[in-house]
C-alpha cells in the first residue's frame, strides 16, 4: 500500500491508503482480452535428443511446428501400436490436435500401468526401473527408469501407461518399482512389445491385452468460420443493469428505471448513417402493437451525437424516426450510457471488443440482462424472447449445447462490474448499484475491497461521514481487513469534525492492522502516529512517524515522506494533525 489520498481522485493528500499498478499476471490477462496472444506467433518446437548433452531441432521434419498458440501436450499410445502419439491443446483455433505417430521401425517397447494397495490406487510417485538385455554384441545391461507423476508439463495429464522406448534389445532381465512410500517389488517374466498391469504386493505382473484399435481418426482442414456481426446471447450471469440514463430529444433527462419500471424493456442502440438500424427501427414500428400486447417497452437511443467523425446535424434522427413510423420511447444515448454498457458487455465476455450498432439489450422486468443482440433482431425473435424471459436465462436455455448440472447454478456476482463502475468515476452510480444489489455483493470474497474504495472516493469528495460507513461495512464482513482499518483510523484521528474523532478507536484499528502486516508499510505508520498524537501521546507519535518517513524514503515515496515530516513537527511541537 502506497501513500497517498483517494484511488478515485489520486490525490495525494492524506494517509489513506490505495494499491499502485496491476500485477504482471492482470497485464497478460488485460491483453488476452483484446485479443493479443501470448505466443507471438512462434512455431512449435521438437527436439531430438542426441546424446552427450546435445538436441537437434527436429520441428519441421516430424511435422510438429504448426503455428499454434500452444498451451498443454499429452503423451499417449493412442493406437496401441507400441509409439508415442500426442494430443496437443491450443488457446486458438483449433483447440486440439491430434499427431499419431506412424513412424515405420522395428524398434521395441514395454508398457506398464500400476496400482497400488497400500499408497495411493494410482501410485501417483512411483519409480519404475526396467533393465533390459542388450542385442547380441551390445555393451552392459541398461537400465531405463521412470517416474509416475499427476500433471505433465502446463494444462496437462498425460496417460498413466509408462511408456519405455527398448531400441532393439529383445529380452527384459527385470522390472522393479519403487512404490510411494519407498517400498521396493521386483516382477519379472516380462516379454517385450507388451502391455502390463502391475499391482503393488502381486509380485507377477499381468499381462494386458489392448482392446480393439479405436476408428482410425481421419484428417481435417480447419476452415476458419466467416466473420459476422450478427449474434444472439443468452444471459445465463441474471447481472442485474446499472443505473442508465439519456436525454430525450427535447432536451430532458431520463432513467432507464423510471420508464421503463416494473416490464421487459429492449434497449435498442443506432445511428441515423446504419441502413440495418432503420430496417430494425422499421419492423418494431410496423409490430408495434404486438410488441404492446407482449408487454414489453421500447428504448430506441441514437449515438449520432458520440460519433465525431459520423455525426449529422440533431434533427436528422428525429425526423428518421418519424419517417420509418417510430413513436415509442426515444432519445440520445449519452457517453456515460454507452460506456457503462461498454463495461457490462466487457464483464460478459473475455474477449473485450468495442459495441457496434445495431446492438440490442432486452431487460427483464427485475432490471436484469436477459439477452444481448448483436446486429437487427426480428420482432419474431423478439417475441419469443419475451414469451420465455421466466426460463430463458437457465443455463440449459443459454447454453449451446446440452447437458446436465449436478449442482445448482450459483449466480455471477455483479462484484467486478461495480468495480469498473467506480475506476471509471461513477461513484454515484457504484453507490446506487451497491445499494440496489447489496445482498448480491456480500456474497463475494473481495467486497470490502470495493467498499473500501468507494468510502475513499466518498472521502475525497468531503463526504467523511459516508466514508466512514463504507470502511465500518467493509470490517462489518472482515473483521481484520488492514486497508479499513488504516482509512478508518486516519479519518478518526484526523477530522477537522471533533464529533467524528475517536482516537481510541484509531489506535487500536491500526495497531492491529499492523501487526497482521509485517511490512509496517510507510501509510499504516503515518496513520498510528496520527492517532497517538490525537490521543496525547506525542512522544510515541514522533518515534512513529520517524520510522515512517525512514520507510518511505527507503521506498522510494519521497512525496509522502515530505508529508509525514511536516506532520512530525506538530507532533514535536506537541500538537495533532489535522486533515484539512
Amino acid at each position: 500500500m502506497s501513500h497517498g489520498g483517494s484511488p478515485v481522485s489520486n490525490a495525494a493528500t492524506s494517509g489513506v491508503a490505495q494499491e499502485q499498478g496491476a500485477p504482471l499476471g492482470a497485464t497478460l490477462h488485460e491483453m488476452v482480452r483484446r485479443g493479443r496472444a501470448f505466443s507471438g506467433h512462434e512455431r512449435n518446437c521438437s527436439f531430438l535428443n542426441l546424446g552427450g548433452g546435445k538436441f537437434a531441432n527436429v520441428s519441421s521434419v516430424c511435422g510438429f511446428d504448426f503455428p499454434d498458440d500452444g498451451r498443454a501436450i499429452a503423451l499417449c499410445d493412442w493406437d496401441f501400436d507400441g509409439d508415442l502419439d500426442l494430443w496437443l491443446a491450443n488457446r486458438n483455433g483449433p483447440q486440439v490436435r491430434f499427431l499419431r505417430n506412424d513412424l515405420a521401425t522395428s524398434h521395441h517397447f514395454l508398457a506398464v500401468r500400476l496400482e497400488g494397495k497400500t499408497c495411493n490406487r494410482d501410485a501417483i510417485g512411483a519409480r519404475v526401473e526396467v533393465t533390459v538385455v542388450p542385442p547380441q554384441g551390445g555393451d552392459a545391461r541398461q537400465k531405463l527408469i521412470k517416474t509416475l507423476r499427476a500433471g505433465e508439463g502446463f494444462l496437462a495429464q498425460s496417460s498413466k501407461w509408462l511408456h519405455f522406448g527398448l531400441g532393439e534389445a529383445t529380452e527384459i532381465e527385470q522390472v522393479t518399482v519403487r512404490w510411494p512410500g519407498g517400498e521396493a517389488e521386483e516382477f519379472g517374466n516380462l516379454a517385450v512389445d507388451g502391455h502390463y498391469h502391475l499391482v503393488q504386493h502381486h509380485g507377477a505382473a499381468q499381462f494386458w491385452s489392448p482392446p480393439k484399435r479405436p476408428e482410425p481418426l481421419e484428417p481435417s482442414e480447419l476452415v476458419e468460420p466467416k466473420s459476422t456481426d450478427h449474434a444472439r446471447v443468452i444471459s445465463a450471469a441474471q447481472l442485474p443493469l446499472p443505473p442508465l440514463d439519456y436525454e430525450s430529444f427535447e432536451g430532458k433527462q431520463h432513467q432507464l428505471g423510471q420508464t421503463t419500471a416494473g416490464r421487459p424493456v429492449l434497449i435498442n442502440l443506432w445511428a441515423s448513417w446504419c441502413r440495418p438500424c432503420l430496417g430494425e427501427l422499421r419492423e418494431l414500428s410496423d409490430r408495434k402493437s404486438e410488441l404492446a400486447a407482449a408487454g414489453v417497452d421500447i428504448v430506441a437511443l441514437s449515438v449520432d451525437r458520440l460519433d465525431t467523425q459520423k455525426a449529422t446535424a440533431t434533427t436528422a434522427a428525429p425526423e428518421l424516426l418519424k419517417n420509418v413510423g417510430y413513436t415509442g420511447t426515444a432519445g440520445w444515448a449519452t457517453l456515460a450510457t454507452t460506456e457503462k454498457l461498454q463495461l457490462l458487455q466487457d464483464h460478459l465476455f473475455d474477449l473485450h471488443q468495442p459495441m457496434s450498432v445495431p446492438t440490442s439489450l432486452l431487460i427483464d422486468a427485475q432490471g436484469q440482462l436477459a439477452v444481448l443482440y448483436r446486429g437487427p433482431v426480428t420482432v419474431d425473435q423478439l417475441l419469443a424472447d419475451v414469451a420465455e424471459l421466466s426460463d430463458l436465462t437457465t443455463t440449459a436455455k443459454s447454453l449451446p449445447f446440452e447437458g446436465r448440472w449436478h449442482t445448482r447454478r450459483a449466480r455471477l456476482s455483479p462484484h467486478d462490474l461495480a468495480w469498473q463502475l467506480v475506476e471509471h468515476g461513477y461513484l454515484d452510480e457504484t453507490i446506487d448499484y451497491i445499494e440496489r444489489n447489496r445482498k448480491l455483493l456480500e456474497s463475494h470474497y473481495n467486497i470490502p475491497k470495493l467498499l473500501v474504495l468507494v468510502g475513499n472516493g466518498q472521502l475525497a469528495r468531503g463526504n467523511a461521514k459516508s466514508a466512514i460507513s463504507y470502511y465500518r461495512d467493509a470490517l462489518r464482513i472482515d473483521v481484520n481487513y488492514g486497508e479499513a482499518q488504516n482509512n478508518l483510523a486516519w479519518v478518526l484521528s484526523t477530522h477537522p469534525d471533533a464529533s467524528l474523532r475517536d482516537g481510541k478507536e484509531a489506535v487500536r484499528l491500526v495497531e492491529a492492522a499492523i501487526r497482521a502486516d509485517s511490512r509496517n508499510a510507510a501509510s499504516m505508520l503515518d496513520t498510528l502516529a496520527a492517532a497517538y498524537a490525537e490521543v496525547e501521546q506525542y512522544e510515541q507519535a514522533a518515534l512513529v512517524a520517524k520510522r515512517a518517513i525512514e520507510i518511505a524514503k527507503s521506498s522510494g515515496l519521497q512525496e509522502s515522506a515530505k508529508r509525514i515530516e511536516e506532520r512530525l513537527k506538530l507532533y514535536e511541537a506537541g500538537q495533532p494533525y489535522r486533515d484539512q
